[in-house]
């Protein structure tokens, strides 16, 4: 199933198909894959009848065929992107892991969280433990889906994302006192989805910054399980969430105890030990760059901003992504660049800050 990167030649490009590609994640990895050069969008599916012209002039969309959701299973290809509810999710991927030999990559919740209740953080029971236990988290760069051999990768969270690539490398160098973590994070209205609801009209959210799921929001134990994973710490930490006034953009503002003799270049050096190679990361101090904590820097693209400030014991980090490309389907094209063996940024690289 793996195919070679050869930057002269690409032969047998994987097929590719997306269901949900109505929806805001549905559209935006639709928005990629049509320019990847790796891979061949042969099929798009969403709950009613579409035309890809309504929402491109990408001359691409030409060879993709458009379907229902329920004719999924009679259309075979490489990989398929899950851009659909939880729910759905956990009920497609099962059957089409059964019918094809297609690497699946769930950008919902359905197979994220391995500890924690599915009836109490999504409001169903999970009745596909095997998957569940088999699934990769592709939490670029800490997790790498092209070592291990499911075919089922569980994209992300949005929060979850910010939050994980801010507090990690400080988390790994046991620069923060683990007890004082508190998240104050924000995000764009698109997070919400696309289903109509009162708090997302207009006129409820134009000039608000509302708190919302507080105590309740299903990010909060993926990005606990995941600190725990990938730093060997357990933690429990304040987390709140809020609606901007914006369509697109996550900030999420991490406040913590520097340890004893902790400095500002330590942070530095726990950020450089990580992200120094990522060419999709970029980090510093804010004194410095202040521009890494503007949504519009980075609202359209895959990239994440971190930036930090010390004053005295007392650390401010910034992190900053767009939902629907880092937050979503940019790290969804991620986790398939890394399992087919192509450059991490393929078919990202070219996205541009919509300022």
């Amino acid at each position: 199933m793996m195919h070679k990167y050869v930057a002269a030649n690409l032969i047998s490009k994987p097929t590719v198909s997306v269901v949900g590609a109505r929806g805001y994640s549905g559209l935006e990895l639709v928005r990629i894959l049509l320019n990847h050069p790796g891979v061949d969008l042969k099929y798009c599916f969403a709950t009613e009848s579409f035309s890809l012209k309504n929402y491109f002039s990408n001359p691409q969309i030409e060879k993709v065929e458009c379907y229902s959701h329920s004719e999924i299973l009679n259309y075979k290809t490489d990989i398929v992107f899950l851009a659909t509810p939880a729910e759905v999710s956990l009920k497609l991927a099962p059957q089409l892991l059964e019918k094809s030999n297609c690497l699946i990559i769930d950008v919902s919740g359905a197979f994220r969280l391995k500890k924690n209740s599915y009836s109490k953080w999504y409001g169903f029971d999970h009745d596909q433990q095997g998957l569940l236990s088999k699934a990769i988290y592709g939490l670029n760069p800490w997790e790498a889906p092209i070592k291990n051999e499911s075919r089922l990768i569980a994209n992300p969270g949005c929060y979850a994302t910010a939050v994980l690539m801010g507090l990690l490398p400080l988390l790994k160098s046991d620069l923060i006192e683990k007890d004082s973590i508190v998240v104050d994070a924000k995000s764009g209205t698109t997070g919400g989805g696309k289903k109509p609801s009162e708090k997302l009209l207009y006129s409820e959210v134009v000039g608000e910054c509302l708190p919302y799921k507080i105590g309740q929001h299903q990010h909060y134990p993926e990005i606990q399980e995941y600190l725990e994973k990938f730093s060997g710490q357990k933690i429990d930490f304040h987390f709140s969430t809020s609606l901007l006034s914006a369509r697109r953009g996550i900030i999420s503002s991490i406040f913590a105890r520097l340890k004893d003799a902790v400095t500002e270049a330590d942070i530095e050096r726990a950020y450089a030990a990580h992200y120094d190679l990522q060419p999709m990361i970029r980090f510093g101090n804010f004194k410095n760059n202040p521009q890494f904590a503007s949504l519009k820097k980075v609202v359209g693209t895959n990239n994440t901003h971190i930036s930090y400030l010390v004053d005295d014991q007392k650390l401010y980090v910034f992190s900053v992504i767009d939902n629907l490309v880092k937050g979503a389907a940019g790290q969804a094209i991620e986790n398939m660049n890394k399992k087919f063996d192509y450059p991490v940024d393929m078919g990202l690289s070219q996205l541009e800050a919509l300022q």
